[in-house]
């Protein structure tokens, strides 16, 4: 298995033990198919944010559950190709939050 093969495994790994464990939760409602909401809903619509519309391809949006929001399941190798793909990682995020 070669390393980003690795990594991916392990990262699917973490993922299946959070599911395991019960740490899940309802998809974070942009995410959502959401088609029609009831009268009842103060919180109507789905407030997705297209990522491919801005710069970088990239916006500072929850994906995951709120019980497992900060997790992490893919840490970029050591080798060169892993660690520049790291650093330009972090400069997309870095450049969004201006």
């Amino acid at each position: 298995m070669c390393s980003s093969d690795l990594i991916a495994y392990n990262g699917i790994n973490a993922a299946m033990a959070d599911v395991q464990k019960g740490r899940t939760g309802p998809v974070p409602r942009q995410l959502q198919n959401v088609h029609c909401d009831g009268e009842d809903n103060p919180n109507k619509g789905q407030f997705y944010i297209y990522p491919h519309s801005y710069r970088n391809h990239w916006v500072p949006q929850q994906y995951l559950p709120d019980a497992i929001k900060d997790a992490v399941y893919y840490e970029f190798g050591d080798n060169r190709t892993e660690r520049t793909a790291g650093e330009y990682w972090e400069k997309v995020k870095k450049a969004a939050q201006k």
